[in-house]
């Protein structure tokens, strides 16, 4: 499996001939992330929540005028808003994709959205803007950093879940320099309980 990350919360994911792109947010369409000629195809997107950062519609018409046989996959209200917006998607998944409904974190002033955790031919877990994990694939793709969770309490369910190879997501609000250092002392801390922890850089990527 070959996992590219694009900022904060999306992911290009590449195995067994799939290609599928995870949670193209504005973070990652504003900042020009993502060069959609460096991607040959891309078979799904897969849609944890409709927030702006994990959903940019303006970024979804761009990689569909490319890919304009692209599968949609994401939670009823994400298909619904992509509808309203003349979006073709749907709520189910495929044998190598498994959908599991899992609770946003708690969001100050408005009402968590339905949100899904995503996990990819049994090697990937990508579970959205969620600490609500009960299980996990081999790799797990974990919210670091957010206004509603803490960096310490990331690293304690990485220790309780136990996957073989860590991947942050949901960073963008942090400075690189302190992006960096924070990685550098979860990498430190969680190679202790035998758990590689990615620090993956936007463009790079790894084979696993």
């Amino acid at each position: 499996m070959q996992i590219t990350k694009y900022l904060h919360s999306c992911l290009f994911v590449k195995d067994q001939d799939t290609s599928i792109l995870i949670d193209p947010g504005e973070y990652t369409f504003n900042e020009k992330a993502l060069d959609l000629h460096t991607i040959a195809a891309l078979d799904f997107i897969l849609i944890t929540h409709e927030h702006s950062d994990h959903m940019s519609i303006p970024f979804i018409k761009e990689i569909l005028s490319k890919y304009p046989k692209v599968q949609i996959i994401g939670p009823e209200s994400v298909v619904f808003k992509l509808q309203d917006n003349g979006i073709i998607a749907k709520s189910s998944g495929l044998d190598f994709i498994t959908i599991v409904s899992v609770p946003h974190e708690d969001v100050v002033l408005s009402v968590p959205p339905e949100n899904n955790q995503y996990t990819l031919f049994k090697k990937l877990t990508h579970p959205g803007d969620s600490h609500h994990i009960r299980n996990t694939a081999p790799i797990l793709a974990l919210p670091i950093q957010a206004p509603w969770g803490s960096f310490a309490d990331a690293i304690k369910l990485a220790e309780e879940l136990s996957p073989k190879i860590v991947i942050p997501i949901h960073d963008w609000h942090w400075k690189d320099t302190v992006r960096q250092g924070m990685y550098q002392r979860a990498k430190e801390y969680l190679a202790l309980s035998d758990i590689d922890f990615k620090i993956l850089e936007t463009g790079e990527i790894i084979e696993v």
